[in-house]
């Protein structure tokens, strides 16, 4: 079961300003870049440019210990301990003698694949690891010889073995390899908590090593050893993801690692196990890995070859260790300086001195007839059901195969059943075994299972003979739940492994209001990791499949670095006993969970605003039938959190969610000159939004994440979205997307938003002609289909009596738009301004409509100047015929309001938008701009043109209509023959030129007219 997909992990400042949210109330947000923005469930888009884990882990180091958990810390330390082991060298040269043995235990966490399949690598692949570590911190490596000469005075034995662990944390037989399936398909370094809590033996005893599948780029990662030094009131480092996790592809060789892999990954993270910084110290020249004898470094290598060689801060690099990023073949040493700091480490480090030489190295010693109960399997401590059907698991322990038993169950004291078992168990293996069912009496009860006898004999050692359950029946609840926090029933449970602070009632004064309320003090519990369960009753879920967890929550984190507590919402589906935490659809921290600032003072709620209603919809959990909700508290020594009207509803009655509407702004054909992108989002759903996640794309790159936070909005509100400027010209993608309203993670309520903009500058003289008949190529005009790039008006031929080229839309899509846009051209030296043009249209639906739109500012933001809509658009019944003249309408728009002064950036846009229903194709053709604004203009025939009026007695025009932009000479000749007016005029194409009758006297006079398509003479008479 997985958590809401949640885009991806994090990233860079978005538009490279902050970000608004603008309602009509002026309601600002603020959003601010997420530098930890991660995916809840599914992690496998993160983003990474090492393949090396440590820096991560380092991090998370520092975030769990603050100033104790830095690299300065730690180094200043190992100086001291380096300082003390010269000044004692009768120490040292007893560590060079004696072999240091290492027990590890290496987990395969796989995804449910047979042995040697996938992940789930085979025996001899670890047996390759554990080979080459052995040869490698041994200086036995084959390729030690490949060490370059000027290195070889440094190159260093580690006096160092590794071997699988001989015996298990109970003191049995092992051969070192647990192999268990995991929860998820891939993993990150920030997901070390959740394998650790998967498998782990005690990291105080054994070098866990886990394999597992490790998402790109990253082959593995380590924790690293901290001091000891006294005073820290605190765990130094947690212990749960104490060890080394290597992809499985680069474990060891063979098997299922790749070719490339020659099993160095390991040595490199057990490096860092034991102390190493990557050789080039994760910077440049001025940064150093804290050992003397290695080089500085300006950079990670990567080059492998014959003779590889790489110089920078003044020296050779020492490519060839193993603390580089060298690809395996290459790698061949570590050096005196670095196995100093393994000495170090090795006597010093908590959970490292414990490792030498222990028990886990030899075999272990047995009682020959030994037979333990290792687990009560029923009934455990939760029971959904008074009656039990008793098992439990027991475990050959001792040398001897065991071929019969005889054990006894007792219920509270009185023995009810000995039962004889024949068994076949060899040292270490297990077996389940059962009893007749019985009834539970009361509500307080004591089962007890004890081995009798073991092949027909005493068992010889009695201490692992006997367990005890105390079961407590749990009774189903009817829904809806609402708890009383002032009375809290015995059905509810408090749980508290560690016997220290817990979950406890409160009564506060919350906006003036006594209420009731519970929670935990993590402002004062000082045991970081401590896990502390507040679990519900009994709730069928096959009588309420859709039943839906409600609560409020208060919570300001500590100020701090490194002290964010979780609250995690987990499900028990054995009625308590155990609660799945790695996939829960619950899991906050930090600032998803928080809903005050944080703060260095105790956290204590006083008013309503400090509450968020929560939400865990159970439905996914429908088929588990009778479960048990568990609030758990993952304490971090941070602040405290509070619970208050905890309800668990019959059907899922709350929803969070936002949907986002439109991109307002670019509008898509504009020339880019936008100062901010615009997205109009709306609350659709039935409780207030103060926090989101916003995330963006361009033009596919990689996704930018952003934490908007500000006042609520009400359920049903709009408001928008304002960053800045990130197109570039020509067409752009643009994918937005609004995730986790308030942290929601039902999943579900995610709301994306894909818009393709057209950014072009090209110009276009005026007046101007689109008649679509020069080729299919409409270039500089501009088409474009914002919603999602399928195409929009193209260039189809026509014939008949119209013969060329009309733009069409012949597939028109619902809920689609289609814009045909102009170039920008300049009105600015002109008064008046007109646009014709033709268009036919059958059958559309009630909303579909086609606009023109003016801009005078190059598309950043158009006026509607003509539309027509429904039954009002169409020109013909039916479909129209683009071959029939009939069929077309000519219309007449004035544009005069865009010309005249600073209308020197004018672009018209033709936008069809396609209502629901039943829509025909659409024409346009023969758009045309005058600079003139009679909606009857005399047009004279293609390729002519016509003098009027004629006889003139106030003025004559001179009307052209050419087929492209000519220079054009006009000559007003006399009777006599002198040429008494002479005009020339540039790119003529559709203009009519007006002539006053006062420059001339009354009379007959010649009008010549000249261009490279024309030499035309004609009369005209002024009176």
């Amino acid at each position: 079961m997985n958590r809401i997909p949640f885009f991806s992990k994090a990233f860079l400042l978005l538009f490279g300003a902050i970000f608004s949210l603008n309602e009509a109330f002026g309601q600002q947000f603020t959003i601010s870049p997420l530098d930890q923005f991660q995916n809840s469930a599914s992690r496998t888009n993160h983003e990474h440019n090492e393949k090396c884990g440590h820096g991560a882990i380092e991090q998370l180091l520092v975030k769990e210990m603050g100033y104790f958990g830095t690299r300065d810390f730690f180094e200043d330390w190992i100086d001291q301990k380096i300082e003390a082991q010269r000044n004692q060298p009768q120490i040292l040269a007893k560590t060079q003698e004696e072999k240091r043995l290492i027990p590890v235990v290496v987990h395969v966490i796989h995804n449910g694949t047979p042995v040697g399949e996938g992940a789930n690598i085979p025996f001899s692949q670890i047996e390759n690891q554990i080979r080459i570590l052995n040869e490698d911190f041994n200086r036995m490596n084959p390729d030690a010889d490949r060490t370059p000469a000027e290195f070889l005075p440094v190159a260093a034995s580690a006096n160092i073995e590794f071997v699988l662990a001989k015996q298990d944390p109970d003191g049995l037989p092992t051969n070192g390899v647990v192999r268990i399936e995991g929860p998820n398909n891939s993993y990150l370094p920030d997901d070390a908590t959740i394998i650790g809590q998967l498998t782990q033996w005690n990291p105080e005893e054994y070098l866990n090593i886990w394999v597992v599948p490790l998402t790109q780029p990253y082959i593995g990662y380590a924790s690293f050893p901290i001091s000891d030094l006294p005073g820290l009131n605190f765990s130094p480092t947690p212990a749960i993801i104490d060890g080394v996790t290597i992809d499985y592809r680069f474990f060891g060789t063979g098997g299922n690692a790749i070719s490339a892999s020659l099993g160095r990954t390991a040595t490199h993270e057990v490096g860092h196990y034991f102390g190493l910084r990557h050789i080039w110290g994760d910077g440049g020249c001025g940064v150093d890995d804290f050992v003397e004898d290695t080089p500085l470094q300006d950079n990670s290598n990567s080059i492998c070859n014959a003779n590889p060689t790489r110089f920078s801060c003044d020296s050779n690099d020492m490519i060839q260790n193993f603390m580089d990023y060298t690809p395996d073949a290459c790698m061949n040493l570590f050096t005196l300086g670095q196995v100093e700091r393994f000495d170090v480490v090795l006597a010093n480090s908590p959970r490292r001195t414990t490792l030498i030489n222990n028990r886990a190295t030899e075999e272990p010693a047995l009682f020959d007839r030994d037979l333990a109960i290792t687990r009560i399997i029923e009934p455990a401590d939760f029971t959904c059901d008074a009656v039990v059907n008793p098992k439990a698991q027991i475990k050959n322990a001792g040398l001897e195969a065991v071929s019969s038993a005889r054990v006894s169950l007792s219920l509270n004291g009185t023995t009810i059943q000995a039962k004889n078992f024949t068994l076949n168990l060899e040292t270490g293996e297990t077996s389940e075994i059962s009893f007749d069912s019985f009834e539970l009496v009361g509500s307080e009860n004591e089962v007890e299972f004890e081995i009798v006898q073991v092949n027909n004999s005493s068992d010889e050692n009695p201490e692992n003979n006997k367990l005890i359950s105390n079961p407590i029946v749990q009774v189903a609840v009817s829904l809806p739940l609402s708890l009383d926090l002032s009375n809290i029933p015995n059905s509810w449970t408090i749980k508290n492994p560690d016997d220290s602070f817990t979950w406890e009632t409160t009564q506060l004064s919350i906006s003036e209001q006594q209420e009731d309320l519970i929670y935990i003090r993590n402002y004062e519990y000082d045991a970081s990791g401590e896990l502390d369960y507040f679990i519900s009753p009994v709730i069928d879920l096959s009588e309420n499949p859709n039943a839906q967890l409600v609560f409020e929550m208060a919570h300001a984190p500590y100020n701090q670095q490194g002290f964010q507590d979780d609250l995690i919402v987990a499900i028990s589906a054995d009625c308590g006993n155990t609660f799945n935490i790695p996939e829960a659809t619950y899991q906050k921290s930090g600032t998803s969970l928080s809903t005050s600032a944080a703060t260095l003072n105790e956290f204590i709620p006083t008013n309503a605003d400090q509450f968020r209603t929560e939400l865990v919809n159970l439905q996914p959990f429908a088929d588990l039938g009778r479960i048990r909700i568990a609030f758990i508290n993952l304490n971090a020594f941070g602040n405290n959190i509070y619970l208050k009207n905890i309800r668990v509803l019959q059907e899922e009655e709350f929803r969070y969610s936002l949907k986002m509407e439109e991109l307002i702004a670019p509008l898509p054909i504009s020339d880019g000159r936008y100062q901010n992108e615009r997205i109009e989002v709306t609350n659709t759903g039935n409780l207030p939004v103060s926090n989101f996640v916003f995330v963006k794309s361009v033009n596919g790159g990689s996704q930018q994440a952003f934490l908007a936070s500000g006042n609520p909005v009400a359920p049903g509100e709009t408001f928008t979205l304002t960053g800045g400027n990130s197109t570039r010209d020509g067409k752009n993608r643009l994918d937005y997307g609004v995730i986790l309203p308030n942290f929601d993670q039902n999943g579900g309520n995610e709301s994306e938003l894909r818009r393709y903009v057209i950014e072009n500058t090209e110009r276009s003289l005026v007046p101007w002609r689109q008649n679509f008949n020069v080729s299919t190529n409409i270039e500089p005009w501009q088409s474009i289909n914002p919603e999602n790039d399928t195409g929009s008006w193209t260039s189809v031929p026509v014939a008949g009596s119209r013969p060329g080229n009309a733009s069409a839309v012949e597939n028109p899509l619902t809920n689609r738009s289609y814009w045909l846009g102009t170039p920008i051209f300049d009105l600015a030296k002109n008064t008046q301004a007109s646009l014709f043009f033709d268009y036919a249209v059958g059958t559309v639906a009630e909303g579909t409509k086609l606009e023109i739109l003016a801009s005078d500012d190059a598309g950043d933001s158009y006026e509607v100047v003509w539309e027509a809509i429904g039954a009002e658009l169409s020109t013909v019944s039916g479909i129209a015929n683009p071959n029939n003249p009939q069929d077309y309408e000519r219309v007449y728009v004035n544009l005069t309001d865009f010309a005249g002064e600073r209308k020197n950036e004018v672009r018209l846009a033709a936008v069809l938008t396609v209502g629901e229903g039943e829509n025909s194709p659409i024409y346009l053709d023969n758009l045309e701009l005058f600079l003139s604004a009679n909606p009857n203009p005399v047009i004279p025939g293609d390729g002519e043109v016509l003098i009027y009026p004629n006889p003139a007695t106030a003025y004559f025009n001179i009307a052209f209509n050419l087929p492209q932009y000519e220079n054009v000479t006009i000559q007003i000749i006399s009777s006599t023959g002198s040429v008494v007016h002479q005009v020339n005029y540039a790119q003529t194409l559709n203009q009519t030129y007006t002539f006053p009758r006062e420059i001339f006297s009354p009379g007959l006079y010649l009008v010549r007219m000249i261009s490279p398509s024309l030499n035309e003479i004609q009369r005209v008479f002024i009176k």
